[in-house]
């Protein structure tokens, strides 16, 4: 839970990664795998409580100094989350709910982490779903036509999913493929 807890947080406004020539990477899977390296003398029930009770400014040495928004950087959002879901006894994924409130909210409730990763951090704890983030939006918004919200942009590929009879991650990362690779190149630009 607590790499799916890094991941999430570290994947807004940042490039996924590409593996580097000494065998690490790059962007926010080089800040997931820097944090397992960091965590992986824990054991896996006690993990979550371990980040909880990390120093943020320490975090930031092992992930990056990024920031979720002016003066808060996501270390300190991350350990801030872990500490909200610790309190609860949220602490393995068998314990999150993607549809209970105040699992949202412990996670929604933190400055600069909104519904959007809310729903990438539930997919990558084996919750289906769609994380409408810029590529998908832009997509779906070309595909229809006009601008569309990230919320609009989300429940139509899950409708188009229930529609395809496919999961709903599925689709999510067949469309952000397709887009992140082409850039959209093929599709007209929307208004």
């Amino acid at each position: 839970m607590d790499s799916a807890l890094v991941d999430a947080v570290m994947s807004i406004r940042f490039r996924y990664g590409r593996p580097r020539n000494d065998g690490s990477w790059t962007g926010a899977r080089g800040a997931v795998l820097r944090y397992e390296k960091h965590a992986e003398h824990i054991s896996a029930p006690e993990r979550l409580r371990h980040l909880a009770g990390q120093d943020p400014v320490a975090l930031e040495g092992i992930l990056n100094r990024q920031k979720v928004h002016a003066g808060k950087t996501k270390a300190f959002a991350i350990v801030e989350v872990a500490k909200r879901f610790a309190a609860i006894g949220v602490t393995e994924p068998a314990h999150l709910d993607p549809d209970n409130a105040d699992h949202r909210t412990q996670y929604t409730g933190v400055s600069g982490l909104g519904p959007v990763t809310w729903e990438y951090f539930t997919m990558l704890l084996s919750h289906d779903g769609v994380k409408a983030d810029t590529w998908i939006t832009e997509f779906v918004g070309r595909a229809v036509g006009r601008r569309v919200t990230s919320e609009f942009a989300g429940s139509l590929v899950k409708e188009a999913a229930e529609k395809l009879c496919v999961e709903e991650k599925g689709l999510d990362h067949a469309i952000w493929s397709y887009a992140s690779t082409t850039r959209l190149k093929g599709m007209p630009k929307t208004l």
